[in-house]
């Protein structure tokens, strides 16, 4: 029987994409931080969608979670045909602001949980192929991003990251895909800065649930790169367009918007 395993599960984007792949009678095995209800939400889907779900418990950023989450898998004997790396966290602030362990923190579970997790589950996706791949990145990852240079840096790698893989993958039956949302309102921080950055922020704002559909149908029909909403694709054309020192004013005047509110 095959699963569909999703970090970052058990709210926001997370939870959305396990719900969007319970719809499609897709089973989901639901990664998350432990105290954070997901033998209820297992519970749910599996009533919701008659699907097959579980769920593990643990901080991504720990150096051998992802090792763990790839033993639990094995001794449950779960075939995972589809990865899902969506956690995840960001920030706005001045770099000189941040503590060290903040930085180490969102390096760890931005950059370091997914690529440990992609590392230990390609040779379970090839075995279960044709698979999939879907890395959660951001439209931050194509601009450099002020107040929020070490996110956007996480997110950067990421994007890089999953389209060397795709071709590296391709000829194995594992189609890798790239997702970079625009501003995304999952929780009450996000939504307000959401409403404090301005107009590049507003303009990008698609519905959580719209992000998670469009995410996991793209993904399961081949797409390489998705950005939902179509006003975040023409807006990421234009500013790519812009002279690059036009582009810092129009992305410095947004984040510094959120700093004065």
């Amino acid at each position: 029987m095959k699963y569909t395993l999703i970090t970052g599960a058990s709210q926001g984007m997370g939870l959305e994409m396990a719900r969007e792949c319970a719809s499609l009678g897709r089973n989901v095995l639901l990664i998350s931080l432990p105290k954070e209800n997901l033998n209820n939400l297992c519970e749910n889907l599996r009533d919701e969608f008659n699907i097959q779900t579980d769920f593990y418990e643990i901080d991504l950023t720990g150096g051998k979670s992802a090792e763990e989450i790839f033993k639990w898998v094995k001794k449950n004997n779960y075939s995972i045909d589809f990865l899902i790396n969506n956690a995840g966290f960001g920030g706005v602030g001045p770099f000189e602001d941040y503590t060290l362990a903040y930085v180490e923190k969102m390096i760890d579970l931005n950059i370091k949980a997914t690529t440990r997790m992609t590392h230990f589950f390609i040779p379970e996706l090839k075995k279960n192929s044709p698979s999939f791949i879907l890395n959660n990145a951001s439209m931050i990852a194509n601009f450099p991003c002020p107040y929020k240079s070490v996110y956007a840096a996480s997110k950067v790698y990421v994007k890089y990251f999953t389209e060397a893989l795709r071709i590296e993958l391709m000829s194995f039956g594992i189609s890798v895909s790239l997702l970079q949302p625009g501003a995304t309102p999952t929780n009450e921080i996000v939504k307000n800065q959401i409403k404090k950055g301005g107009f590049l922020a507003r303009v990008s704002v698609t519905e959580t649930h719209e992000v998670a559909k469009k995410a996991v149908r793209n993904t399961l029909k081949g797409r390489p790169v998705i950005i939902p909403g179509w006003k975040n694709r023409m807006s990421l054309r234009f500013l790519k367009i812009l002279p690059y020192s036009l582009l810092q004013i129009v992305i410095l005047r947004s984040y510094k918007s959120m700093q004065k509110n």
